[in-house]
């Protein structure tokens, strides 16, 4: 069945141009829905106000902890009732609203940025999204209001997040009244001073004839019996933000705490986590955006040599090349955003591009500053180790980069697979191993109805050459991801470094797209001449993107064979040794 909205990724991978999904570029917000964004800017407003009397991120960081007066201010402003709807006391955002509120609190303070997104965009999304009216009218008007906060708890300390095999386990008591909880979770955001808390566990039900455990999804609180925050873990980074590990020792929950069906909560986490990967883009683009101005005053103000380091070629190309990422990471954000308020598109494959993009961006503009600002970086009370720490958090959240490479590269060629059949059937279950987001995967094709090899959309002449290279790469992707599954066949599911090229090249594609449709977009509203300095970050961000994508092709196309064998050899032999197996190069016997 094709889907209204065609997924534009997956598209790519069998050389399909669906570039009605991205052309043309999404509207503001101001123009597509004008009195959300006056509520946006409202929240805004409130957010500076707090951030000049409250936030103070280097004590937060010092004490490992958000005082309660800065979350009573952000309850009385609205900012934890977000994504509640209107009828329960909440905000109601549009996912294009939430991004934007979430993005500048990530500016603010990324620590903040995660008690938000947890009570926000993962324990009350959970219940906004699958509650039943009654849990909607019981537990999300006193979210709204910030009179506790949520939790969001699937990640347990042998299978993280891997909700299909959580070990939690739940048993319904035997007068049905109330289900039975025994286990353990890790990690939980807000988790110590939750009083609402979305959890899932194991439950026994009947599918087809047999006996099966499937995760279900509950509401717990703790004053249910059994419940216990066992303590709380020191972190290298986002101090501020608290995470707990949770014991549940038959722990007692109602039988109408049920969140969705039961045997069905696998569905509540992936639906969940994906909406959470928008709006970590979201912040992460913010949080770029906020640490290249932080590079800019620094490289001007700061002199080595007698001249500021803003006059040195190396400084300048670090300060380009991360606005160009900023650029891009804002592009596939803006449009992420409007696909994800259309209730009829597939959007979660772009939202792992977003993600892994952004993150990525985020932690290389972060690094660069703390070398940029030399020995300052390094040591307090300059913000820079501090922005480098909360910054390495991303690429492990809403699902470690690695695995989510994986995810859009198996999604990517089910489509081009469907001719062989034993490959198809390899990538019905080809992340059993690789967590939550294996989720994801559909048995669904995209329909190449009304696609084709060409961006199609007018564009400025300024942007021909970059239609002419983006069309040529996309052909490109479509050649590789062919010969990757004749070559590799069912076997393809295990060729992780094969999938992590054919991953990266969409990655870079669908940046280049939404980049090219965003300039586009800004040289037919300000004019060509106005949209100069767009351009130049259009033009720049499409020649690294294209020399990144043909450095993966070239990978893939056979040269790189020889050294993953090398690789995989390497790999083996210190496994093989517990650790490094090369004898001290100065005293033979010196690591003896």
């Amino acid at each position: 069945m094709a889907e209204s909205v065609p997924a534009f990724v997956r598209g790519l991978f069998r050389g399909a141009i669906h570039d009605e999904v991205l052309f043309p570029y999404p509207a503001p917000l101001d123009t597509r829905d004008p009195g959300e964004a006056r509520v946006v800017s409202r929240l805004l407003r409130e957010l500076r106000r707090i951030q000049g009397d409250l936030i103070d991120s280097a004590a937060f960081d010092a004490t490992e902890t958000i005082p309660e007066p800065v979350i009573s201010a952000f309850a009385d402003a609205g900012l934890l009732a977000l994504t509640i709807p209107r009828e329960y006391g909440g905000v109601g955002l549009s996912s294009t609203g939430y991004a934007r509120v979430f993005s500048a609190i990530s500016a603010a303070d990324a620590s903040l940025a995660v008690l938000v997104g947890v009570h926000c965009g993962l324990g009350s999304k959970a219940i906004a999204l699958f509650g039943t009216p009654e849990q909607k009218s019981r537990y999300l008007p006193l979210l709204a209001r910030g009179d506790t906060l949520a939790a969001y708890a699937l990640t347990e300390p042998e299978t993280g997040s891997d909700a299909q095999n959580i070990q939690t386990q739940a048993t319904r008591s035997a007068d049905g009244t109330h289900w039975i909880l025994s286990g353990r979770k890790l990690w939980i955001g807000n988790g110590q001073r939750a009083g609402v808390i979305a959890t899932f566990a194991q439950t026994i039900v009947e599918r087809r004839g047999e006996r099966v455990t499937r995760p279900t999804a509950f509401i717990i609180r703790p004053d249910m019996p059994g419940f216990r925050v066992v303590g709380t873990v020191h972190k290298l980074g986002i101090r501020g933000s608290t995470q707990a590990e949770l014991a549940y020792e038959n722990l007692q929950v109602p039988a109408d705490h049920v969140l969705g069906e039961v045997g069905k909560g696998f569905s509540v986490a992936v639906h969940v986590l994906n909406a959470g990967r928008l709006t970590l883009a979201a912040g992460c683009a913010s949080g770029s955006k906020h640490f290249i101005g932080e590079m800019a005053r620094y490289a001007s103000q700061r002199v080595q040599f007698g001249h500021p380091l803003a006059d040195f070629e190396i400084t300048q190309r670090k300060l380009a090349e991360a606005a160009s990422d900023a650029y891009a990471a804002d592009a596939m954000v803006g449009a992420l955003c409007a696909q994800a308020d259309r209730r009829d598109a597939d959007w979660s494959v772009e939202a792992a591009c977003a993600k892994v993009f952004a993150s990525e961006a985020l932690w290389r503009i972060a690094d660069d500053m703390v070398q940029l600002a030399g020995g300052r970086g390094f040591v307090q009370p300059y913000p820079f180790e501090r922005h480098l720490r909360d910054s390495r958090i991303n690429r492990i959240f809403e699902g470690a980069n690695e695995v989510l490479r994986l995810f859009i590269a198996l999604n990517g060629i089910q489509g081009p697979a469907a001719r062989l059949k034993e490959v198809s059937a390899a990538l019905r279950r080809p992340l059993s191993n690789f967590g939550v987001v294996s989720g994801y995967m559909t048995s669904r094709v995209t329909s190449l109805l009304g696609a084709t090899p060409h961006i199609d959309a007018e564009l400025h002449p300024s942007l021909a050459e970059h239609r002419r290279y983006f069309e040529s790469h996309v052909a490109q992707l479509a050649v590789e991801a062919d010969r990757a599954i004749t070559k590799h066949r069912r076997a393809i599911t295990d060729r992780q470094l094969v999938l992590e090229r054919l991953a990266n090249m969409a990655i870079e594609l669908y940046a280049t797209a939404a980049v090219i449709a965003r300039t586009q977009r800004l040289i037919e509203v300000q004019g060509l001449e106005n949209s100069e300095r767009e351009r130049a970050l259009c033009d720049l961000f499409c020649v690294l993107a294209g020399r990144r994508f043909r450095a993966q092709r070239q990978a893939l196309a056979g040269r790189e064979d020889p050294v993953d064998e090398t690789r995989r050899s390497i790999a083996a032999a210190i496994r093989a040794a517990a650790g490094y197996y090369v004898d001290d190069p100065v005293l033979q016997d010196g690591a003896r």
